[in-house]
């Protein structure tokens, strides 16, 4: 196991003098594709905001021009009940003359056609047959004169039904274009709300992965650097202030069950000492969370299997490598003993690594661990 470790820290140190490592490379690539898409999201947001300001501005406009037509609306209305009114007295007027004034146009057709000779009007003498006559021939004209008075009005009644129906085919025009407009606006302004209401979610959502891939970019790069400091340097000695304060506030609970093969100081082949503990684990064990904490990374790491990074607060992060496998994700919310994955199902050399960190550099476990009582694999 010494040797493991040894030639871990090295293996590290010669990744790390390369470069980045790969996952970190990838971090930091995913991290920009989602700020151009952030910054593709707030564009169409913007864009979508603007288009509703102008909807609304043309929105305003066409109230004003509405108000300021709205006498011409109302005059069409008033001549549609005037003229339908109209429309109404004229058939009530010729209601009761039509039938009569029909009736005797038709007996003055057929005396103007064919005149009654005066011994067939059935009068008891010549005489009273003249006099018919000629009373027949004295009100044959008022009566042609109050039938073409008559056919004057039913014209004019004709006229005004005609203009009746061009004043409703006006008003319904009229106020139809002007419902549509205004339903045209407002089904614009509403998908473009719907739109800027979307791009603001995609751009909420970019910032929450963006702020995430920042964490995870911030406690690889600290891995890194710590390791390479530390493997310089040696481990810290341990810090009696921040051991007491976090000390007194709580005990870890051990990741897994069982007794550390291997405890921070110990010294190491090429001349290191441990930067953590570790522990030879059975196949397919459970790892849990030692301390309610957040994730901050999880991930595969070469020379290091499954890597899972937990944030405590006040520049404290644990670090856990070696499993197979991760349940945690990246931003989830932990308690203490709550399970982060598991090791290899296969035996062998299986051994979970754990460090703490304070501000990027490893300190001991010992005063959360030591007084522990261990879990049961």
């Amino acid at each position: 196991m010494h040797a493991r470790v040894g030639l871990v820290a090295i293996l590290m140190l010669a990744l790390i003098a390369a470069g980045p490592p790969p996952v970190l490379k990838e971090i930091q690539a995913e991290a920009r594709d989602r700020q151009r898409d952030r910054a593709a999201a707030l564009q169409d947001a913007e864009a979508a905001r603007s288009e509703i300001a102008g909807l609304n501005a043309q929105l305003a406009e066409f109230d004003r021009a509405q108000a300021a037509g709205e006498t011409s609306v109302s005059g069409k209305r008033l001549r549609l009940a005037a003229l339908t009114a109209e429309e109404a007295e004229l058939n009530a007027r010729l209601g009761g003359q039509r039938a009569q004034i029909a009736r005797l146009l038709a007996v003055l057709a057929i005396f103007r056609r064919d005149p009654p000779p005066a011994l067939f009007v059935n009068p008891r003498d010549v005489k009273d047959a003249v006099r018919a006559q000629i009373l027949i021939r004295a009100i044959a004209p008022e009566l042609e004169a109050r039938a073409n008075a008559l056919k004057a009005e039913i014209a004019a009644l004709r006229e005004t039904r005609r203009q009746v129906v061009l004043a409703s085919e006006d008003l319904f025009t009229a106020e139809s274009g002007i419902a549509q407009r205004r339903a045209e606006i407002e089904t614009l302004i509403a998908q473009k709300t719907s739109l800027e209401q979307q791009a603001g979610a995609e751009a909420k959502d970019a910032d929450a992965d963006l702020a995430a891939l920042t964490a995870r970019e911030h406690a690889l790069a600290g891995l890194a650097s710590g390791l390479v400091s530390a493997t310089a340097k040696g481990p810290a000695p341990p810090d009696p202030e921040h051991a007491g304060l976090l000390g007194r506030a709580r005990l870890f609970t051990p990741p897994v069950g069982g007794a550390p093969m291997q405890r921070f100081g110990a010294p190491e082949p090429g001349g290191t000492r441990a930067q953590g503990w570790s522990w030879a684990t059975a196949p397919a064990v459970s790892v849990v969370a030692p301390a309610d904490s957040v994730v901050d990374f999880v991930g595969p790491l070469r020379g290091w299997g499954v890597v899972v990074i937990l944030r405590l607060g006040g520049g404290y992060r644990l670090v856990l490598a070696g499993l197979e496998t991760a349940t945690a994700q990246s931003g989830q919310g932990l308690r203490a003993g709550e399970p982060i994955g598991r090791m290899a199902p296969a035996g062998g050399d299986d051994h979970l690594y754990f460090e703490v960190r304070k501000n990027g550099a490893p300190i001991d476990p010992a005063p959360w661990l030591g007084a522990a009582p261990a879990r049961t694999p």
